[in-house]
């Protein structure tokens, strides 16, 4: 069956400390999901947290939502595994993703991910017998091209190995001149969570060149009705709702989004 999840990021400024981690869980569970992913949440990820993760758990489950899927740093998942999968087993999440090599390895050239998918196996295998899988989630970095004309998206799916879960974000893929449709048909059995936000086209104030901007779901020009098919195909299970910034009301652009996905998927 499928879930409809939303990426916390989305309303990371709410989110400071526990009481705004609270009032937010409960507004997202009145908008009607029953899902999130974990991220930017300040109150037990940030500079000064309040809340353990146990504590978090507890504020999920008082919602009535579920914790689907997270993003962590990488450097956390490779150099303090066993803290990592207590903190995901105690909440409850079976699928975490990489969101960006910040400062691992040099995040722009091809050789900073040749030496992630190096340090990928160990991390896969201790995940993988704690019952949780592990992703990565891209954004336009990954389609920048190596040396011999292979991006580092085809870096990351040929050599990452099978268990190497993709999280497809459809706008990120967008951006950089990828069909998200054309990406996701390379995914089979390999895509469990995606990304949907979409992406419409302004003029800035200067009147200058359009530019994309982040938007719900069904509100810019993303071609849904084909990349939802080919989601499902590629066997989808979790559709996080995540939009980076926006540019109304959040809870109005989180609603308007499943509204958009709860008839589609």
């Amino acid at each position: 069956m499928a879930t409809i999840s939303l990426e916390l990021f989305t309303l990371r400024d709410f989110m400071p400390d526990q009481k705004g981690f609270i009032d937010t869980m409960k507004r997202v569970r009145e908008v009607g999901y029953e899902a999130v992913e974990f991220a930017g949440v300040g109150a037990v990820e940030g500079e000064t947290p309040d809340t353990t993760a146990a504590e978090a758990r507890r504020i999920l489950d008082d919602a009535g939502l579920a914790c689907a899927s997270a993003h962590r740093r990488w450097g956390a998942l490779r150099d303090d595994t066993d803290a990592e999968i207590e903190f995901l087993q105690t909440l409850g999440c079976p699928y975490v993703a990489v969101p960006i090599i910040i400062d691992e390895y040099d995040r722009y050239a091809y050789s900073g991910y040749q030496q992630f998918v190096a340090d990928l196996p160990p991390v896969i295998e201790k995940l993988k017998a704690a019952g949780i899988t592990l992703g990565h989630h891209n954004h336009s970095i990954e389609f920048l091209r190596g040396p011999d004309g292979d991006t580092i998206y085809d870096l990351l799916i040929e050599q990452g190995g099978p268990d190497l879960a993709m999280t497809v974000d459809v706008y990120w893929a967008a951006v950089a001149g990828v069909n998200p449709v054309n990406l996701i048909q390379r995914l089979h059995g390999r895509m469990p969570v995606i990304h949907m936000k979409d992406l419409e086209v302004v003029l800035p104030d200067d009147g200058h060149m359009p530019l994309p901007v982040f938007a719900p779901v069904g509100e810019g020009n993303l071609d849904w009705d084909a990349i939802i098919p080919a989601a499902k195909a590629a066997g989808a299970e979790t559709w996080v709702v995540e939009q980076d910034l926006c540019r109304r009301d959040h809870y109005d652009c989180i609603r308007s989004s499943l509204e958009c996905l709860k008839p589609l998927v």
